[in-house]
């Protein structure tokens, strides 16, 4: 990839929903190897913002390029495009009849027709990396909702992805499973993941990301490096929406 070129590119993206109004003329690029943290009050956008990027949502106007390849320009091969840009769900959406190893095999054999042997190996070697390769053989049934969502973000690294989506992927979590999320979350961003995350966690934001997007009602209000958005945001409803996030 060049260098000089954004992995992600959104010009001028708009988004209805019938009358209403999702996203307004956004305009938003992420480099290669950044994290950058999306932020705002429930319902300004943020989720349908990241869920155009791998297409689960349809845009209405504009372009939206990644690594190169403007995904909307005609109709590509959805499952490549979905490949190369990995997403974590705030619900874990695990095969409950698989193991958990099968869980993070299936995409590479299905969609990537990788060699069984192969994907069994490398299914393990991510395991081990989220600390969890001693339950393979598993039925998700058997694990906390922490574990679910560390095999999960497995399960999205398997696929090789050059971008990795998170929508909100610690929100459904007992507040003692959301420690080992965010440090599988912390690795992933000192090993050059190009990493875009929707979180209400902002001492996440604060330690790990390189920029912080800040929306309100479908629009990006201001976007800035980390201890600038915490400390002197420039816009009111930043202002606001900190003081109410940082007081509860």
């Amino acid at each position: 990839m060049d260098e000089t070129k954004p992995m992600i590119l959104m010009e001028h993206v708009e988004k209805y929903y019938g009358d209403f109004h999702a996203l307004k003329d956004i305009n938003f690029s992420v480099r290669q190897g950044e994290i950058v943290v999306i932020a705002g009050p429930s319902g300004s956008g943020k989720s349908t913002l990241i869920r155009c990027i791998n297409r689960l949502e349809e845009i209405d106007r504009g372009h939206i390029v990644v690594d190169g390849e403007d995904i909307y320009a005609r109709k590509g091969n959805i499952n490549r495009i979905r490949s190369r840009v990995g997403m974590v769900f705030q619900h874990f959406n695990l095969f409950p009849h698989l193991t958990i190893l099968e869980n993070v095999t299936i995409g590479q054999t299905k969609v990537k027709h990788a060699h069984k042997k192969e994907a069994d190996a490398r299914a393990q070697a991510l395991l081990d990396k989220v600390g969890l390769g001693h339950k393979a053989h598993d039925y998700p049934n058997a694990l906390s909702g922490g574990q679910k969502q560390r095999v999960a973000i497995a399960r999205t690294l398997a696929m090789e992805p050059s971008v990795i989506l998170f929508d909100e992927p610690t929100s459904a979590l007992d507040p003692e499973m959301i420690g080992g999320v965010l440090e599988v979350m912390k690795s992933l961003a000192n090993e050059n993941y190009t990493i875009v995350v929707v979180t209400h966690e902002m001492g996440f934001a604060k330690e790990v990301s390189d920029r912080v997007v800040f929306m309100d009602e479908g629009e990006i209000i201001e976007e800035d490096d980390p201890e600038t958005f915490f400390t002197n945001p420039s816009s009111d409803r930043a202002k606001l929406f900190l003081k109410e996030i940082l007081t509860h």
